[in-house]
């Protein structure tokens, strides 16, 4: 009877919980990040996301999945993340970068 007194007991504090914390819009995900020396981030990307990553501090090394080249990323370098797949981002210093949403990309019209 105890067991089932402590599952209505969690069930019950989830919901209050669930109902009580602030909606996290997935504009949430972008904004400035910050990595101490050798620390990851990484992200699986869909490809629609349509994001961007700018170094605003310190080196990154930045890697795609299924893109054989690596890529050094120093403050004021900008990196699109348009491809589905994961992403991985290391500092090789103590290192800023912020995500942001990308507009659009024009699209190329040859008539």
């Amino acid at each position: 009877m105890q067991s089932m007194f402590a599952l209505t007991r969690r069930g019950w504090l989830s919901t209050l919980w669930n109902q009580l914390k602030p909606e996290v819009p997935t504009e949430a995900e972008t904004g400035a990040v910050a990595l101490f020396h050798g620390a990851l981030w990484s992200r699986r990307l869909d490809g629609s996301e349509g994001l961007s990553l700018t170094c605003t501090e310190g080196q990154l090394w930045l890697t795609f999945e299924s893109d054989p080249r690596d890529y050094i990323l120093e403050p004021g370098s900008t990196m699109r993340l348009a491809k589905p797949g994961l992403v991985v981002v290391q500092a090789m210093r103590p290192s800023r970068f912020r995500l942001a949403k990308m507009g659009p990309s024009p699209s190329m019209d040859t008539r």
